[in-house]
C-alpha cells in the first residue's frame, strides 16, 4: 500500500465520496427548507384569500 499511484487514486475516490456526501445533504437541507417556506407562503395565501 506504499504505492503512490494506488495512494493517490485512494485519496481521490474517498474525496469525490465525501463531496458527493457533503452536497447530497446540503442541496437536501436548502430545498427542505425551501419547500417549507413555499408551504408557509400558500397557507398564507389562502388564509388571506378565505378572509376576504
Amino acid at each position: 500500500m506504499k504505492d503512490p499511484f494506488v495512494l493517490f487514486w485512494a485519496a481521490l475516490i474517498l474525496g469525490s465520496v465525501a463531496w458527493y456526501g457533503f452536497l447530497v445533504f446540503y442541496v437536501g437541507f436548502k430545498a427542505g427548507r425551501d419547500i417549507r417556506d413555499l408551504i408557509r407562503t400558500l397557507r398564507d395565501q389562502q388564509a388571506g384569500n378565505k378572509k376576504s
